[in-house]
């Protein structure tokens, strides 16, 4: 029970003050567990497919591939790597932590992964849209821009972890 509590803390203060709340004010309680259900079920397809890829990353693909495309060694390669994989990801980046600390514990370097994290607000399948309706150089040097922050992220993100693991 105790560990219940410790790595659940968050989530048992959310219930009390939803509990508290339902005695205050009873139909915005509802109309909010009702919002929390819909977005519960809108987040679980999503949710189940990161914890299906987090775990076939960590049972069929070995380690040394891991370190070899996106580990420490893998240096500017593996930054490009993530970054193109993180400009072609959808959905929230948040859903895919779980996947991203995974990569982690099997050898992924850090740098790598925070370039793909960064890199997950460029949309690759949106650029067409977003040059239909915006004008050509705003999107260009925005896009830049993140590329630029991105890399910078992920070469800072090294020497902040350079000896501690996440």
């Amino acid at each position: 029970m105790k560990n219940f509590i410790k790595n659940y803390k968050v989530e048992i203060i959310i219930f009390l003050i939803a509990i508290i709340l339902i005695f205050f004010n009873p139909d915005k309680a509802i109309l909010g567990i009702k919002y929390a259900v819909k977005t519960f079920l809108y987040l679980l397809p999503i949710i189940v497919s990161v914890a299906y890829l987090t775990g076939f990353i960590s049972e069929i693909i070995p380690k040394q591939t891991i370190k070899k495309f996106v580990g420490k060694e893998s240096g500017f390669k593996g930054k490009l790597l993530g970054g193109i994989f993180g400009t072609l990801m959808i959905g929230p980046a948040y859903a895919f932590y779980p996947f991203f600390a995974e990569l982690i514990n099997n050898g992924a370097n850090i740098g790598v992964i925070a370039v793909t994290i960064a890199a997950w607000s460029i949309k690759i399948q949106w650029l067409p849209f977003a040059l239909s309706i915006l004008d050509i150089k705003f999107v260009l040097l925005l896009n830049l821009f993140i590329i630029i922050y991105a890399f910078s992220s992920g070469y800072i993100m090294e020497l902040f972890f350079k000896s501690k693991k996440l």
